[in-house]
């Protein structure tokens, strides 16, 4: 934390340092500025504009934003996978242990400075772009998109958390959105098609089950007292159907999570049940509360222990939908992957 706040602190220092000397008419700093402005120049006029549409909100480059603050990991981990990793200024620091980038991606993710969660850490980053869920973007988080409008600053809100009910397209969305805006659209397209072909090839895997046949299953996300939070639309429930299942707890509720009862669980008897781990609670703890219920002893998921524990990083928004997705399928139908 202190070592974040010093680096913090020392970029504000340098940025006013810098900022303080008037280069003198003639001189070579003064022909230095306006080698650096005309070629500052030839690169906005190079990357033209680009307009994206980011749900009612329209946002418009006219360079290449050079310093990325990404507010969660699922946004930083898209930006890696472009090969987009130097124009990450910083990332969120992480709300939990689970919340850790991809293993293969470990070492990209290692030199990305951790900001804590403050616009004016935002502001000292210098950040020219801020991409995060639409709860990043208030005052008490990360900052309005007013107050860094005001500053010159684009703000780009994940997709999936502007819409009513989430599905992995809105995840090929930002993914081809952020192609556009770093001009990498070929790496984008690539990355959308791999994963295009690994959601294909899981229903092609479990396209012969017949409704009546389809596992269904819980999503225990945390727990407290007798009230489970669960889901009741968005993207876990999308790639719960994508890969054959149904979510027993789909639409009964007009917002993406809710809490319900005991008496929910017990009336759906699901076949499954997926554990999310965020370590807000032990996967202990959620585990000793479906175990350990009198209520809940003649739950088929609960009599077969038919569990499946998913980081909840893997359901979110990003790159990792489509691997989540299978691992899904793979738990619900592990005859349909056997090779």
């Amino acid at each position: 934390m202190k070592k974040r706040l010093i680096a913090l602190a020392a970029a504000i220092v340098l940025s006013v340092t810098g900022c303080s000397t008037a280069a003198p008419s003639g001189s070579k700093q003064a022909e230095t500025s306006g080698s650096i402005a005309e070629t500052a120049g030839q690169q906005k006029e190079a990357y033209g504009v680009v307009v994206i549409q980011n749900g009612e909100r329209t946002i418009t480059f006219t360079s290449m934003p050079q310093k990325v603050l990404c507010c969660n990991l699922y946004s930083a981990e898209n930006m890696v996978m472009l090969g987009l990793k130097d124009y990450i200024a910083g990332r969120n620091v992480p709300a939990s242990k689970a919340e850790t980038p991809l293993p293969e991606l470990a070492d990209e993710f290692a030199p990305i400075p951790e900001i804590e969660v403050s616009h004016e850490n935002a502001v000292a980053l210098e950040a020219d772009l801020v991409i995060g869920q639409i709860s990043s973007f208030q005052e008490s988080k990360w900052g309005t998109y007013d107050m860094f409008g005001n500053k010159g600053v684009n703000c780009y809100t994940i997709t999936g958390t502007l819409v009513k009910d989430e599905t992995i397209e809105d995840v090929y969305t930002d993914i081809e959105n952020l192609g556009k805006i770093f001009k990498v659209e070929d790496r984008a397209s690539a990355l959308i098609d791999k994963m295009k072909k690994e959601i294909t090839d899981i229903q092609s895997a479990v396209s012969d089950i017949e409704e009546t046949d389809k596992v269904k299953v819980f999503v225990m996300d945390s727990f407290k007292g007798n009230e489970i939070y669960t889901t009741s639309a968005g993207l876990q429930s999308n790639l719960i159907e994508l890969a054959g299942g149904i979510n027993a707890t789909r639409n009964m509720a007009d917002s993406r999570w809710f809490n319900t009862s005991v008496e929910t669980l017990v009336k759906t008897n699901p076949d499954i049940i997926i554990f999310n781990d965020y370590g807000q609670q032990t996967m202990e703890e959620k585990m000793d509360f479906m175990n350990n219920n009198p209520a809940l002893a003649d739950v088929t998921a609960v009599k077969n222990k038919a569990y499946l524990t998913v980081p909840l990083v893997t359901v979110m928004q990003n790159i990792r939908s489509a691997s989540a997705c299978k691992s899904f399928a793979e738990f619900f139908y592990p005859e349909k992957f056997k090779q």
